[in-house]
């Protein structure tokens, strides 16, 4: 099975993922021309795995079998997508990438031709692009229009197609059109998956998605 690229932290550092169980992998840490690079810290690294249908798996973070690699332990069955956090300094780098041998997969197609998020209890959201620079958020409740909540209440990040410096864009959130529409804006125009985070009084829920090709 082929590895794909290594995941570019910053800083020259690069990280491998290999899986060394069902349910878990190693983070291999390198950096060109240094023999015997140690990986950060325990307390540095966050890993999570993401499955087919969005969810966002957070794994538990131990020592790996040498000092350059990492162990992530947890729900990683039927993973395709990895994101990794590594402190650098007093802020984290953040990347997301295709794990060793996965392929991307199909938007799941909403009711207007955008991208389908689908959360629990029923919530749906479909991504749809307005422009190059704004998605808009429509949402639905068993499969019917619904109202959106308060844009202070969903964070949408875009994610581009390669890990490394700015892959990963904070959008900002404003009302949309409609009661059943929010709008989000930002660097999207090369985004390949997004990621929805909706705050609500039970917690938070985040899916992270593929989205539909920019026209």
């Amino acid at each position: 099975m082929s590895q794909p690229a290594s995941i570019h932290m910053g800083h020259g550092q690069m990280v491998d993922i290999v899986t060394v169980g069902p349910d878990a992998w190693e983070l291999v840490f390198s950096e060109a021309g240094v023999a015997g690079y140690k990986a950060p810290p325990l307390a540095e690294v966050e890993v999570d795995a993401i499955d087919a249908s969005g969810r966002i798996h957070p794994l538990a973070v131990s020592a790996g079998s040498n000092g350059s690699r990492v162990k992530a332990s947890g729900h990683v069955a039927g993973a395709y997508r990895a994101r990794v956090r590594v402190l650098h300094g007093d802020h984290f780098h953040t990347r997301e990438s295709l794990l060793p041998g996965a392929v991307a997969i199909a938007p799941a197609p909403g009711p207007n031709g955008g991208a389908l998020a689908r959360f629990d209890g029923g919530l749906d959201i479909e991504l749809s692009w307005i422009d190059p620079t704004r998605w808009q958020l429509a949402f639905l409740r068993d499969g019917k229009p619904a109202s959106a909540p308060a844009p202070t209440t969903v964070v949408a990040q875009a994610v581009g197609p390669r890990a490394e410096d700015y892959q990963i864009r904070n959008l900002a959130t404003e009302s949309g059109s409609s009661g059943e529409t929010l709008i989000v804006g930002g660097k999207i125009k090369d985004a390949t998956c997004a990621r929805l985070t909706v705050k609500g009084v039970a917690g938070e829920q985040v899916r992270s998605i593929p989205i539909v090709p920019a026209a």
